[in-house]
């Protein structure tokens, strides 16, 4: 079982997670190209409950395509954006791998929405891409 750590650019919100990793994935959506200013998110999906965070967390919530609310949780001083979540997978937490301490740790198992990838973007050929989200 593995043990993540992290924090925000300026320290003011850190984390502890102790669970197993649900899974891993780099998502080429817009809405997380918008939201990182990066061509993709690496996202590492744990279970809330093993997640312990230190600090106040601002949030932003919106609807995507498939009518689902999506939540992103970021530091209200630095911006960093740490955490999200789903109202389709309740109880489910996703870390941004760019705060996780523990890179050694970070093996994304597949890519989603790669229809939308940035074209100068290369893809892990080891890993199954799909164009949007697999069902």
């Amino acid at each position: 079982m593995p043990k993540l750590t992290g924090n925000c650019l300026c320290g003011n919100v850190s984390f502890v997670a102790e669970g197993d990793i649900v899974f891993q994935a780099n998502c080429h959506c817009t809405d997380c190209q918008q939201t990182s200013g990066s061509p993709f998110a690496t996202l590492v999906f744990m279970k809330e409950k093993d997640v312990k965070i230190t600090g106040e967390l601002k949030s932003f919530s919106h609807s995507v395509d498939s009518g689902n609310t999506l939540r992103k949780d970021f530091c209200p001083n630095c911006g960093a954006q740490m955490f999200g979540g789903n109202e389709a997978r309740p109880g489910s937490l996703n870390i941004k791998a760019g705060v996780i301490n523990e890179k050694e740790l970070i093996k994304p198992q597949f890519n989603v929405f790669a229809g939308s990838k940035i074209p100068c973007t290369v893809l892990d050929d080891s890993i199954p891409a799909y164009e949007g989200m697999p069902s």
